[in-house]
């Protein structure tokens, strides 16, 4: 399982740190201004699906 953190960064901006295919961790901006439409974002970023899976078949978990 694959592990995605929706980091607050204050003044309505968000951040995501994910795992990368080889065990270490990605950072990328959010363009959203709230909690829950960040969860969105990242979801669309990483391509995951309604049963929480990618692509390539992962199961993650967006928090």
């Amino acid at each position: 399982m694959k592990l995605a953190t929706i980091l607050d960064e204050g003044s309505n901006q968000f951040a995501l740190e994910y795992d990368s295919t080889v065990g270490r961790k990605n950072q990328t901006r959010l363009d959203a201004v709230t909690y829950e439409k960040a969860i969105l974002e990242a979801r669309a970023y990483l391509s995951i699906n309604e049963d929480d899976r990618d692509e390539a078949g992962d199961q993650w978990t967006v928090m």
